[in-house]
């Protein structure tokens, strides 16, 4: 980036944009797969009224100020959580059981009193306790010893609290929810391949990001697997990428 900017400097900074894009393509082969299919599926998503959110999250605009989100895996900036709060109003639930991210979780939860409200759980398939692996230099940790951040990074390890899906719900005291968005680097595989139809019952979208790309034991198989148990479950899909899913309720279609 430095050395393009050095070079083409700010006069034409469509091509400098260009260039940047086609050097990402270069090192990050799977992005011109992600572009592509984003682009192939993107009529489709407009059709059913997808919205995007940066980074990667895709849902429909069904909210308002009565709605209730549940952010698991929320991150220290809890950033998805916070957008939605201010977009619509809604409450939101926020889920994460990192020990580096609690103050900072902590510091939002009193700046919107109310409306965001943090739980630092992990989710998993039983409720109880389990280790969880912190990152050092990476937001993302795991429960998974074999994941790219735990494999590869310095680690802290602690003991946390898990609840499965019918727990976490208890825990919010709210039984009809909005949005589900789970991002939890990798459990997601054992968390669903165990849900049944009364577990999913409060949750009229559901958002995962699968890891099959970071942690080994999973792949693209296991992936679609898991769509199409949730299919059955009584869900629609929608995927631009592969990796990151949408399931929303065939009766909940405007």
């Amino acid at each position: 980036m430095i050395k393009i900017k050095e070079k083409f400097g700010d006069t034409f900074p469509g091509l400098r944009k260009f260039m940047v894009e086609i050097i990402l393509y270069v090192k990050y082969p799977d992005r011109i797969k992600l572009g592509l299919r984003t682009f192939i599926s993107s009529p489709r998503a407009k059709k059913l009224g997808i919205v995007s959110h940066a980074p990667n999250y895709i849902f429909m605009d069904w909210f308002d100020g009565s709605s209730t989100i549940i952010d698991v895996g929320c991150g220290y900036e809890a950033d998805f959580s916070v957008s939605m709060i201010t977009r619509y109003g809604l409450k939101a639930f926020a889920i994460d059981p990192t020990r580096k991210h609690a103050p900072y979780l902590q510091k939002i939860e009193k700046s919107m009193p109310g409306s965001f409200i943090h739980f630092a759980l992990a989710v998993a398939p039983q409720n109880g306790k389990i280790v969880f692996n912190e990152s050092v230099t990476n937001e993302s940790g795991s429960i998974f010893t074999d994941h790219v951040n735990i494999r590869q990074d310095e680690i802290r390890s602690y003991e946390v609290e898990t609840v499965n899906l019918s727990g976490l719900v208890n825990k919010t005291g709210i039984h009809k929810i909005d949005l589900l968005k789970l991002d939890i680097e990798g459990i997601e595989y054992d968390l669903l391949s165990r849900t049944f139809k009364d577990d999913l019952k409060p949750f009229r979208q559901i958002f995962v990001e699968f890891h099959h790309k970071s942690v080994p034991r999973y792949s693209r198989r296991d992936t679609k697997a898991i769509v199409k148990h949730i299919c059955s479950l009584g869900f629609k899909v929608f995927t631009a990428d592969g990796r990151n899913y949408l399931f929303y309720r065939n009766d909940a279609v405007k």
